[in-house]
């Protein structure tokens, strides 16, 4: 190539848009339509707590249905067609990941925590990125069918404990804790990742921030990051301001969206 164009003329070679796929097969149709009816809501909205950026739809057709959440011009959907279960991540916009290499130009020194990039040299962390998403993603789906009795998932997070010499407050998670564990379940965190900033307007508007608005609001939600993550139920990524739910976190908050939303008899009924 050098040869035929010269010198002064190179490429620099980009992916605009990637897609990562991760199938699940079952051994019959009847078991993934079962699975599918679950995450369309009657109306086909999204929470109600959700950002305006986060942007969800629920698409039906004759074999299947797709509901898929865009966040950050990205993307993860889920959808079945036959037997198949797909939960596949579309990347538009690297640049909203943090990834750990070397510098532009670089061939060698210290790695750093730098935005991932559009280019084929970040193929390989791309593939992980995505794949993490879907994972997440089908590890939050997972919740849906989870068969914990709701007095084991609150055992302890509603008492207080000691955490490096402190004492940690248990968690109120019909009262003053609720508006804050609601939030943590939008899907737009599965796809982007739970930060103090993407909070802030969610739980701003609410009762829950007590009129607070800048730093007193960021430092009222920093604060209630802490207390969360001393419950277990999200997890710092190193070398970020970001957060990620756990298994129980998943757990609760899935939980307690389900239980909000039932009434009296389906309650009783689920626990005859």
């Amino acid at each position: 190539m050098r040869r035929t164009l010269g010198d002064r003329l190179a490429y620099y070679w980009t992916l605009w848009q990637s897609e990562w796929a991760t199938d699940y097969v079952f051994e019959s149709p009847l078991v993934v339509t079962a699975l599918m009816d679950r995450p369309v809501q009657a109306n086909g909205q999204p929470h109600p707590l959700a950002h305006p950026e986060l942007l969800s739809r629920v698409n039906q057709w004759y074999d299947g249905t797709r509901i898929r959440h865009w966040v950050d011009d990205n993307s993860v959907k889920l959808y079945n067609e036959q037997n198949v279960l797909r939960a596949e991540m579309t990347m538009n916009n690297p640049s909203a990941y943090q990834v750990h290499r070397l510098a532009e130009g670089q061939h060698e020194g210290p790695k750093q925590r730098l935005p991932l990039r559009k280019g084929v040299a970040d193929i390989v962390v791309r593939t992980q990125v995505a794949d993490d998403v879907n994972h997440r993603f089908m590890a939050q789906m997972a919740t849906l069918t989870d068969q914990t009795p709701l007095r084991d998932l609150l055992q302890e997070v509603t008492q207080s404990c000691l955490r490096d010499g402190r004492r940690v407050r248990a968690l109120d998670i019909t009262g003053k804790d609720r508006a804050l564990l609601q939030a943590l379940a939008d899907p737009q965190y599965v796809v982007s990742g739970l930060t103090n900033k993407a909070l802030q307007p969610v739980l701003g508007v609410l009762p829950w921030a007590h009129e607070k608005t800048g730093k007193p609001l960021a430092a009222r939600i920093r604060r209630h990051l802490r207390l969360l993550r001393d419950h277990g139920l999200i997890r710092k990524l190193p070398c970020q301001h970001k957060y990620q739910l756990t298994e129980t976190g998943r757990q609760l908050t899935t939980a307690l969206s389900a239980l909000l939303a039932a009434s009296t008899e389906q309650l009783l009924e689920q626990a005859a």
